[in-house]
């Protein structure tokens, strides 16, 4: 079968199937007379297999390395850390549904935010002790610390 067909075969590009050839994801196959690349079964199998891979999340030199019989990491292995790094991210992103779940149920009567409402909870406490005499100074002073409170990876 021809480039064409194969990259129709297995749903990607002709583009990527070079881009495969080229990273050395992908065997070049024999050429016919013509100059045409002849593809077989084994290469639309190798093809699905790094598109599979690379839909989990894997990045091509993951893929090149789980390809790669004698130097590379076995795919369970490989798997594993990206299993683990999606649930960190998973967590990561319950959490910052949390906060906002929070920030949102605080006062659902007030249209706009109070501006401390965005720092961390620490920070919260220590801008409520400030006082609010509405000089520039206090005002100064608030923003700065809740600029800190950002730079600290505090509020995560």
């Amino acid at each position: 079968m021809r480039i064409g067909e194969l990259a129709a075969l297995v749903g990607v590009s002709t583009r990527t199937v070079r881009h495969y050839h080229h990273l050395g994801l992908l065997p070049e196959p024999e050429r016919l007379s013509n100059g045409y690349r002849e593809y077989r079964l084994r290469d639309a199998v190798a093809l699905a297999r790094v598109r599979r891979l690379s839909e989990l999340g894997l990045s091509l030199d993951e893929i090149r390395d789980v390809l790669a019989d004698d130097r590379g990491r076995e795919l369970r292995e490989v798997l594993t850390e990206l299993d683990a790094d999606l649930a960190r991210q998973q967590a990561a992103i319950a959490s910052r549904r949390q906060r906002l779940a929070v920030l949102l149920a605080a006062d659902e009567s007030v249209d706009e935010l109070d501006a401390d409402a965005t720092v961390s909870e620490e920070m919260a406490a220590v801008l409520r002790q400030l006082p609010t005499d509405g000089s520039a100074f206090a005002a100064i002073d608030r923003e700065m610390l809740a600029l800190l409170d950002t730079g600290t990876g505090s509020a995560g």
